[in-house]
């Protein structure tokens, strides 16, 4: 059993408040997916992408494994039956797999259990850039 006594406490809180299991997670993964020549330098980067994301949330280009052609394909997965539209609970579903908590729970065409694929990409595209831009610009 570990020891959870006021120093482990504090280092947990400060960790949670931080984000950092978060963001050592983010960047591992994109080392592993990478697998850069110069790791230390990519990581750097990828700070500073995350530092851009923080500062312009609703520009740029935040670090993340998933592009709008990978988005389009977790549509396609879901909309089996290519409707044009997966249902509400899909959506919430899709955004749990993809690792985001941050999201509109209720986008457009939730209310008619419609989400369309524009509307998929638009709001899984904020959400990521959303999740980006929470981590903490003073590294």
């Amino acid at each position: 059993m570990a020891a959870t006594g006021p120093l482990q406490q504090e280092a947990n809180e400060y960790l949670k408040q931080h984000k950092i299991p978060q963001l050592f997670e983010g960047l591992t993964a994109e080392l592993v997916f990478h697998r850069p020549s110069d790791p230390r330098s990519f990581m750097r980067d990828y700070i500073l992408k995350l530092q851009n994301a923080k500062a312009n949330p609703d520009k740029g280009d935040p670090p993340s494994l998933l592009d709008e052609s990978n988005i389009r394909c977790v549509f396609s997965m879901l909309d089996m039956t290519k409707r044009g539209f997966i249902t509400t609970a899909q959506y919430h579903e899709a955004m749990k797999s993809v690792g985001v908590t941050d999201y509109n729970t209720d986008p457009n065409g939730a209310a008619l259990n419609k989400i369309s694929q524009e509307t998929f990409i638009k709001e899984t595209e904020m959400a990521l850039r959303r999740a980006c831009s929470t981590f903490s610009a003073d590294y």
